[in-house]
C-alpha cells in the first residue's frame, strides 16, 4: 500500500466533528460496524483530507464528498473479494495428490517448444486445405501482429470483411481441433 500522510491537527478536529457520518453510512447500507468500520473509515479519512485541502470542493457539503468516498471504499472492498486470483486454490508442488500418489511437480507437463511448433505447422497445413488463400494470408498477417486495419488496407477491403473472414477461419479451426 502506498504511503499515506497522517492527518494534520485541523483534519483530526474536522474528522472528529463529523465522525457520526461513518455510522450513518454503515446504518444506511445495513453494514455491521464490527465488520465494515475498518473498510469504510479509509474512505472517510480520505474525504476529510481531500475536502480540507481543496477549497474548490468546499462549496459542497462535506457529507456529499464523504459519502462518495466511503461508497468507493466499499466498492473497492467488494471488487477485491470477488477478484478471481484471491479465490485460487494454493497447492504445494511437493504435496501428493490422490491420483497415483504423485506430487504436482511430477505431473506437470513440460512444454516441448519443438513439438509445439510442429503441431502449429501441422494445424496450419490442415487449415490451408480448408480455407481460401486470402484467409491464410490474413492468418499469417494476424500471427505477425498486424491489426485489422492494417490487414484490411493490405487486402484492399474493409475491416468488417476481415472480421468475417477470420470468423470463418475460427470456425474451421474449431472444427479441426475439436471436431
Amino acid at each position: 500500500m502506498k504511503y499515506e500522510r497522517p492527518l494534520t491537527h485541523e483534519e483530526k478536529v474536522f474528522a472528529s466533528d463529523h465522525h457520526n457520518l461513518v455510522y450513518e453510512f454503515l446504518h444506511e447500507h445495513h453494514l455491521s460496524v464490527d465488520e465494515f468500520y475498518d473498510i469504510i473509515i479509509f474512505g472517510y479519512l480520505n474525504a476529510v483530507k481531500t475536502y480540507l485541502s481543496r477549497t474548490d470542493l468546499q462549496i459542497y457539503a462535506f457529507p456529499t464528498l464523504g459519502w462518495k468516498l466511503m461508497t468507493q471504499s466499499l466498492s473497492d472492498y467488494y471488487k477485491e473479494q470477488l477478484c478471481q486470483k484471491r479465490k485460487s486454490e494454493m497447492s504445494s508442488l511437493n504435496s501428493t495428490h490422490c491420483t497415483h500418489n504423485l506430487s504436482l511437480e511430477e505431473t506437470i507437463h513440460v512444454t516441448d517448444n519443438l513439438m509445439q511448433q510442429l503441431e502449429i505447422e501441422l494445424l496450419l497445413h490442415d487449415l490451408s486445405k480448408r480455407v481460401s488463400q486470402q484467409q491464410m494470408e490474413i492468418v499469417r498477417m494476424k500471427s505477425h501482429g498486424y491489426n485489422l486495419q492494417d490487414i484490411a488496407t493490405s487486402q484492399n477491403t474493409s475491416t468488417k470483411r476481415i472480421r468475417k473472414l477470420l470468423e470463418e477461419v475460427r470456425s474451421v479451426l474449431t472444427e479441426l481441433c475439436y471436431g
